[in-house]
């Protein structure tokens, strides 16, 4: 691999070949430009790894051979006096003997500070002085030089691989020293200033014992001229090693521009590599089109009217049908490919070419080709559209008993609970917010994420302008704005039909995420959120109940339903995208017209945002998603279709509603940004779903039902805002002094943002998370565990699975407030 060159073919963009040992040549074919591309950076990678494999291992072994050499000739460790000056390790270690030779030799003994030596000490065994060994202690310039240069020689395969790759290090930057160079240089200079350290109080403490002693006297000219060598040999190590450190500098500098230029080259890689699949998606899409409409067009010419008999009885051609034939004329060649020949269309041949043109109208029939023909047909007004569903009679088999009154089926007496909390409402809800645009600073979301691929994006810390005014609390909440759908199926006396406006409130929730690729505040532990409806009769609040992993609690409640779950979610970044992924379940009980309780559950389906690289962020659902009624049995499967290459794929979701027996009811179909619909599948029957009269409905019609429309956003909401989102952070007078000092209203970070001052709104949002970070310390070093205030730990009895359910204290609390009370167990986290 090493050895190996790529080359892509001049002509077809798809081909390209290997060339490896001994000219051994593999050629390749994609099959699309854009695989071609992507395999030729993969390999090309893959090879220059190989060759810096291959250079990092000659080093290494050029450096475990360096010991060796020295001692062949004779430079081992602890040369004594004599050895060669240019030795660095000799060098050093000479020095070391000069402080460490002991002589028996009499004399005025003057004690080392620190060490007991006595004054003769700094003379050698052989009677000679500290002067002889100064010529071993001063450094010689060359000698880091010298290793440098021994351990940094390039090997003749070093020089191929940089001259093949079109590189040569070495002409930008020298190789570093040795490791060992480096250690061995550094602590030679720190015998030097030991021995410097010595000397000096060998002084002081001769000062001391003889204040009257002359500089003149031996011992004080020795130990200054040891001083003076010591001071030498460390001014020259100290340049060496400043010399090193900028040959060290300057090789990892250029290491560094190196990874910055191939990281780069990958980047623009990336991009145009995004950019180009955008085209070809395209491309693809118009294709799509021509071909349905081309589809479309054959269809109707064999559904249209017959031919036209002429006078003597043969069957005459109509015009429809001589231009389908003349068009069909076009598409033909010869063997040889050459230009199409012409030939005269006999009455004979009219029979033969209409089963053509039926083959081809059957060309490529599929489930995803029949949704869109429905759709297209929708829109293009083909398809009769109810506003609404009829209501169905009540079942044979409902009894009079089960109809129970509204003051017995619980409804009226969850409307008289939930009627306190409206208190703090009664002002219109808001309109707009304080800033008119959006005038965030402008920064690269692919130039901060590039970094965090394959990261957890919910661990993440990005810059604020990334962020927009509301929390993953507030997203909760976003569920709520089309709750009208679960007071309609509440009102449905068919168990089927409830499931139908269920399904279409669990595909709402998305509506809102049109546009919406800034990140929303991430809630601190204990963080809540109210938010209540009087107009639309309900309240809702959520607690951020576990920071790692975040988990937000969330309960809801109507008259005619109750609705709760918790929000946690596991994000990625993936470089071309980013996903997150829903973990928690939703649990909806529905209280029917009917009487009773219904028990609904589903699992979200992954958001994710694609078109980072070329910078244009679009937000797309994609996944599975199964509702079950497991009081009546019923399910309904939603397919949330992933954006694919074909544009008329974007924002699609279908689905069945199967009944108890396995049968099909109703088939779902629409996009989740505007509209859904729902229409009786065709061959089920069941005649007390067929009232009499025009306002009924049969299987197998051509009629839909509109179950659920999109609200309108209108243009120019900062943030990409709903009209229904801008409603959250209003604090009203009245309602102020009702809320707890955890309510996300009183984030000053997320209040600043909303308010355009991002500075602020940076400042304090590092501010309340270091403040965060404090508090989980000193609860860890007292042993504490974290226990939510407002919820606890249940298990749903029907399906098993565990959840948190509220422990009703909250709006009790809120009641004591309303009358003068204080909120209490709840502590200050902003």
């Amino acid at each position: 691999m090493r050895i190996s060159t790529l080359h892509m073919d001049a002509q077809d963009k798809t081909k390209f070949e290997i060339e490896g040992k001994s000219s051994v040549k593999y050629h390749l074919r994609a099959n699309h430009v854009v695989e071609a591309k992507r395999w030729f950076w993969v390999l090309n990678n893959a090879i220059q790894w190989t060759k810096d494999e291959a250079k990092a291992e000659g080093r290494r072994l050029q450096s475990s051979t360096e010991p060796q050499r020295s001692s062949k000739h004779g430079k081992t460790p602890g040369s004594v006096i004599g050895a060669d000056s240019s030795s660095l390790i000799g060098k050093g270690l000479t020095l070391t003997t000069a402080v460490d030779l002991h002589s028996t030799k009499a004399g005025s003994k003057t004690s080392l500070q620190g060490s007991g030596i006595d004054s003769d000490e700094i003379v050698g065994d052989d009677g000679g002085s500290v002067l002889e060994i100064r010529e071993q202690s001063i450094a010689d310039h060359d000698t880091a030089r010298s290793i440098k240069t021994r351990n940094t020689t390039m090997t003749d395969g070093d020089h191929d691989d940089d001259e093949e790759y079109g590189e040569d290090a070495s002409d930008h930057a020298l190789q570093p020293a040795l490791k060992d160079a480096f250690n061995i240089t550094a602590h030679s200079a720190s015998l030097q200033l030991e021995l410097l350290s010595q000397v000096s109080g060998a002084l002081q403490s001769e000062s001391r014992r003889d204040p009257g002693m002359q500089i003149s006297h031996p011992t004080v000219v020795q130990a200054i001229s040891t001083y003076e060598a010591a001071v030498s040999s460390l001014e020259g190590l100290v340049k060496d090693l400043l010399k090193i450190a900028r040959d060290r500098d300057a090789h990892w500098q250029y290491q560094l521009d190196r990874e910055v230029d191939v990281r780069r080259l990958w980047e623009d890689s990336m991009a145009k590599i995004a950019k180009e699949q955008e085209e070809l998606e395209g491309r693809i899409g118009e294709s799509e089109d021509k071909r349905k409409r081309t589809k479309r067009a054959l269809r109707e010419a064999l559904e249209g009217p017959t031919p036209a008999m002429s006078p003597k009885g043969t069957l005459r051609p109509t015009e429809g049908h001589v231009k389908i034939a003349e068009s069909l004329e076009k598409l033909e060649f010869d063997k040889e490919g050459a230009m199409p020949r012409r030939k005269s269309i006999g009455i004979r041949d009219l029979g033969r070419r209409k089963s053509a043109i039926a083959d081809l109208a059957d060309i490529s029939d599929s489930d995803s080709d029949e949704d869109e023909e429905f759709f297209d047909a929708v829109d293009a007004g083909e398809v009769e559209i109810v506003g609404e569903l009829p209501l169905s009679p009540p079942s044979a088999t409902m009894s009079e008993k089960t109809q129970l009154p509204l003051e017995e089926d619980g409804r009226a007496k969850k409307e008289a609970q939930i009627a306190s909390s409206f208190q703090g409402y009664e002002d219109p809800v808001r309109t707009r917010l304080k800033m008119d645009s959006d005038d965030r600073p402008k920064i690269s979301l692919w130039g901060i994420l590039k970094s965090m691929i394959g990261k957890d994006m919910t661990k993440m810390t990005l810059p604020v302008s990334f962020n927009e005014p509301t929390s993953l609390l507030q997203r909760v909440a976003e569920d709520m704005e089309y709750t009208d759908l679960l007071d309609t199926a509440a009102d449905r006396l068919d168990s089927a039909e409830r499931m139908v406006y269920v399904a279409a409130f669990a595909a709402s929730e998305y509506a809102s995420t049109i546009g919406r690729v800034a990140k929303p505040f991430n809630p601190l532990l204990g963080e809540t959120y109210e938010y209540v409806r009087p107009d639309k009769g309900y309240r809702f609040f959520i607690e951020q109940v576990s920071h790692h992993p975040p988990v937000g609690a969330a309960w809801a409640e109507a008259p005619k339903w109750d609705y709760y779950g918790e929000s946690a979610v596991k994000s990625k970044f993936y470089g071309k995208s980013f996903d997150i992924n829903p973990l928690g379940t939703w649990f909806l009980k529905l209280r029917p017209a009917s009487g009773g309780e219904e028990l609904f559950t589903w699992k979200k389906v992954t958001s994710s945002v694609v078109g980072i690289i070329t910078g244009s962020p679009t937000v797309d659902n994609y996944g599975h998603m199964e509702i079950k009624n497991w009081t009546t049995g019923e399910v309904c499967t939603l397919d949330f279709k992933p954006r694919g290459w074909k544009a008329s794929s974007a924002y699609q979701v279908t689905g069945q509603v199967v009944g108890k027996d396995g049968k099909t009811r109703w088939s779902i179909g629409g996009r989740w940004n505007d509209k859904i619909y729902a229409r009786l599948t065709p061959g089920f029957e069941d005649s007390e779903l067929k009232p009499s009269g025009k306002t009924g409905f049969e299987a197998g019609s051509t009629q839909a039902f509109l179950v659920w429309q999109a609200h309108q956003r209108p243009p120019g909401i900062p943030f990409n805002l709903t009209p229904f989102v801008v409603t959250f952070q209003s604090l009203p007078d009245r309602l102020r002094p009702l809320l707890p000092p955890t309510d996300t209203r009183f984030r000053p970070d997320q209040r600043a943002m909303e308010d355009g001052e991002y500075g602020l709104a940076a400042t304090e949002k590092n501010r309340v998370e270091e403040k965060q970070r404090a508090v989980r310390r000193e609860r860890e070093a007292n042993g504490e565990e974290y226990v939510p205030r407002w919820f606890t730990k249940g298990k749903e009895e029907a399906t098993g699975e565990e959840y948190w359910i509220s422990n009703g204290e909250y709006w009790r609390n809120r009641d004591e407030v309303s009358q003068g009370g204080k909120w209490q167990g709840v502590q200050d986290i902003f």
